[in-house]
Parts: C-alpha cells; structure tokens; sequence
C-alpha cells in the first residue's frame, strides 16, 4: 500500500515541565543540505482542541548550512500541564508556500529535582 500525504514527518516530543527545550535542526531536500536564506519557521503546541499552548522561537543558525532552531524557555514549558494532551508541529514557508515538515504528540512530564 502506497500513501501520498502532504503531512510532516511524525515526530513526538516530551518535554519536562520548567525546562528550557532546544534543538538545531538542518534542512535537506534529497538528503543534500539546502541553502535556506529568504525561509521562514514556525512551529506551535496546541491541544488537541486547537487552543495555542505555546509557540517555539525560531531562528536560522546559518543560512547556507541549512541550519535553524526551535526553542521554549522554561518559562514556555512551565505553562503547560502534565495532564493535557498537545500536539505540534514545524512548518516552513518557501516562496510564500507554507509546508509542514513535522508534526507529533506532545507529552510533558512534571520535573523531579526542584
């Protein structure tokens, strides 16, 4: 069975409540790493209602290494709930085209040290 879907790739994350989350990621088309300058990322959690839980920083690292960043504070993670189910994902936007490249589940759990 084939699936043709324009849906990112499926990514879960789990995130520990109060900490800061980040994470540098590298954009490549056909395995080669693409020159990103003029692209835009976003990236938001939502829960599974729709209401906005958070909304990543994004920012490019290097623009012809391809490189980007997501990110929360830990004041970001402080605010969601472990007992609420999220969802997230990262989207580009090339040209004015917005595409998805990740989406997932999120889960945070509560921080054991304080």
């Amino acid at each position: 069975m084939i699936t043709l879907s324009n849906t990112g790739a499926r990514v879960d994350l789990q995130l520990r409540k109060g900490a800061a989350f980040a994470r540098t990621l590298t954009y490549k088309v056909n395995g080669a790493t693409t020159n990103i300058s003029g692209y835009t990322f976003a990236a938001q959690i939502r829960t599974v209602s729709g209401t906005l839980a958070a909304t990543f920083t994004t920012a490019i690292v290097s623009a012809a290494a391809g490189t980007f960043s997501i990110s929360l504070t830990s004041a970001e993670t402080s605010g969601l709930s472990t007992t609420t189910e999220y969802k997230w994902d990262l989207e580009v936007t090339i040209s004015g085209v917005v595409t998805e490249l990740l989406r997932g589940d999120v889960t945070v759990v509560d921080e054991v040290t304080t």
